[in-house]
């Protein structure tokens, strides 16, 4: 059931164009399918409501591209130096930041060799607050940490090529967090450490051992609130 409310989700947000003033924000706070952005460039730094980071540091290359290795539009991202930390963030509808209740970021990757990517979930407008990181290591392993646990965990492995869609589900309310990888939950009732702040970026990108010139591909990047999504008819 939780996977079949996690492919009904991807569905909505595929088939509308990226939140923009129409939506709603209490349920969507973030759909970046990357349907409708220009083909073959940078992405532009439009924000949630044209589906687009906020930001993307410099040295890093984070092109859309056309359809193939997915179904429909996706987004390329590329290290073009190493040495330091490069991310494409993404921040939500009205610069939200949710402090109570439950809160579900997602996203669908492949990576096309074994490399360093690195995903994390912040505060709006900063990067000081470790709600998660998330890095895909250079030896094929999946490991997660956070302010409350700085030296991690390991949890799961993977392969180049192989399709990866996570979905981190926050409840606000205990300062706990699961992680679900392609309809498993790999990762559970973790304690992220935070109470004086509320979660408001999805930042994906390199650190300072991503090999330059690496690829990784994304698609369906979305952010929801459950309650408000189910309270309004849906479960």
């Amino acid at each position: 059931m939780m996977y079949l409310r996690c492919v009904f989700l991807t569905l909505l947000l595929l088939s509308c164009a990226p939140a923009r003033g129409g939506s709603n924000p209490d349920i969507i706070l973030l759909a970046a399918p990357f349907n409708d952005r220009p083909l073959n460039a940078q992405i532009g730094t439009g924000g949630a409501s044209l589906g687009e980071p906020v930001s993307i540091d410099a040295g890093l290359q984070a092109f859309v591209v056309p359809a193939g290795l997915f179904a429909s539009p996706f987004l390329r991202i590329t290290p073009l130096t190493t040495g330091g930390a490069r991310y494409a963030r993404f921040e939500l509808l009205d610069d939200v930041e949710v402090s109570a209740g439950e809160v579900r970021f997602g996203f669908v990757l492949r990576a096309a060799q074994v490399d360093r990517f690195s995903v994390l979930v912040r505060e709006n407008n900063g990067a000081a607050r470790s709600f998660l990181n998330l890095t895909l290591t250079s030896g094929g392993s999946i490991a997660v940490s956070d302010s409350a646990d700085a030296g991690g965990a390991l949890i799961g492995t993977y392969a180049a090529g192989t399709l990866l869609a996570f979905e981190f589900r926050f409840f606000m309310d205990s300062a706990r967090y699961d992680i679900y990888l392609n309809g498993v939950r790999v990762a559970a009732n973790r304690n992220h450490g935070i109470t004086d702040r509320g979660v408001g970026a999805l930042l994906l990108g390199s650190d300072s051992a991503s090999t330059a010139g690496s690829n990784w591909f994304i698609d369906d990047v979305y952010v929801y609130r459950p309650d408000a999504l189910y309270a309004n008819g849906f479960e």
